[in-house]
Order: structure tokens, then sequence, then C-alpha cells
């Protein structure tokens, strides 16, 4: 049970030290729930409807936004989709792990997930127990818009639009386009979930996904360290509606 910044970060550490040390650890915060690391599309019983709301959301999206994606860019448009709230098989995660502590705080009950999403796509591409020994150059994630064959981010990325024709079983690690202000922000990275359903906690080993709770009796004392290290919700919302967010948990 995670009780101070210390010992999150220590914890961080320790369960990584046997990854690559410069490839990205991706942190997800959320509260403690039955179905963790699940879309929100499936948790809230949403999946027979993906296609209609996609498909209605890039119809009308331009009449409330300035500036939106070209119709075609569909990996664009469900990361914009994900962003201002519309459910999606996608899940945030973060690169910045005080980031995501910050996000997880949010709750009464605490949870900060961490990630190596390089494994887990090398999982995706190679099979469970043949993850890259990673030797040689950095490996990458795939492009969101390359449509050619093999491409498994844009897979799961078209199988939102097409009611699941293609895409692989487990989830799969991509990066996304800024097409939102806030996202230059909050360094974010998805999992776009494939056909498989279940929560990441289920789908994936824990050599590749760690857990932290965090005791809700020291929430509030991290969340005031965490203020006094910058991590605010102004930093990971740069306009006035995180300005507003801060001012009034600063006062409260």
């Amino acid at each position: 049970m995670i009780k101070r910044i210390e010992d999150f970060i220590r914890a961080v550490r320790s369960d990584s030290k046997s990854w690559p040390p410069k490839e990205p650890k991706w942190f997800r915060g959320e509260p403690k729930s039955d179905t963790p690391l699940v879309p929100t599309l499936y948790r809230d019983g949403l999946a027979q409807y993906e296609n209609p709301l996609l498909q209605l959301f890039r119809a009308r999206a331009s009449g409330y936004h300035d500036v939106v994606p070209d119709v075609e860019r569909i990996d664009q448009w469900l990361f914009l989709a994900q962003h201002v709230g519309l459910p999606t098989r996608l899940l945030d995660w973060t690169e910045g792990a005080l980031l995501g502590l910050h996000f997880a705080l949010k709750h009464e009950e605490p949870v900060v997930w961490m990630l190596n999403p390089l494994d887990l796509n090398d999982i995706v591409v190679f099979g469970f127990g043949k993850i890259s020994s990673h030797k040689g150059p950095m490996r990458q994630f795939p492009l969101t818009w390359d449509n050619r064959p093999g491409n498994i981010g844009f897979a799961n990325i078209g199988a939102a639009w097409t009611e699941d024709q293609g895409g692989t079983e487990l989830p799969v690690a991509v990066y996304p386009t800024y097409v939102h202000p806030r996202l230059s922000a909050q360094r974010p990275g998805f999992t776009v979930h494939g056909k498989l359903r279940q929560g990441l906690n289920t789908l994936l080993p824990d050599r590749i996904l760690k857990r932290y709770a965090v005791d809700p009796n020291h929430r509030q004392s991290m969340v005031e360290q965490l203020r006094t290290l910058g991590v605010t919700d102004s930093i990971a919302f740069p306009d006035l509606d995180g300005l507003a967010k801060e001012l009034k948990a600063q006062f409260s």
C-alpha cells in the first residue's frame, strides 16, 4: 500500500529495473474497481453502439469545434472522441508517473497501473513468452495512420469503425496525434482494445503490468506533496477549466 510519494517512486523503480531504461513506461490512475482497465465503451454496455457513436460524432463535431481532423483520419477522430469524453475502445495512459498518480488521487480509493507498452505490442505480434530481448535499436510504436497489412495499431483503430472487422485479439499500444491542446500537456499514450473485451489486468502477465494501491488515509497528504512538486490540475489541463479546478482544490 502506497503511503508517500517516495514509496511510489521506489516501487516504480524496483518493478521496472529490468525494463529497457530508454523505452517509455506508461501510467494510468483510476479508482479501485471490480472491472479495472476496461474502456468506458465496454464498462457502460455501449459496445453495440460504437460505430453509430463515432459516425455521429464525426458528422457533428465541426459545429462545436473550430479545428477538426480530416474526415478520413479515423485515428485522429478516435483520439479526439476519447479525449472529449465519448465512450471509445481506448484507455488513456501517460508517460508521467506523477501525472498518473495525480489522476489516481482524484478518487477515494486510488490505484495506479504501470505498463510496459512495447512489451505489450511484442506479445501481440509474437505471442506470449516471446517478448523481444531488447537488443539493437529502440523498439518503435506502430503508426496509427498507416493502413498497410500487418500494422497492428491501425488494425485495432480501424476495427472501431467497421464493427470489429479485422483487428487483433489483444489491445495494442499507440501514441496519438495531438489533436487537442491538453494532449501535449498530459504526455499521453493509448491502448486500443481489440476483439477481447476483458480488462488488461486479466489479459496481460504481471511482468509487464504492475498495480499500486494508494492508502486512502494518506491521499490528501500526497495531493499536497504533488502540489509542492508542481503537479496540479493547471499542469495536466492547461486551460481555464484546469486553473479553476486547481484553485477550487487549493481552497477546499
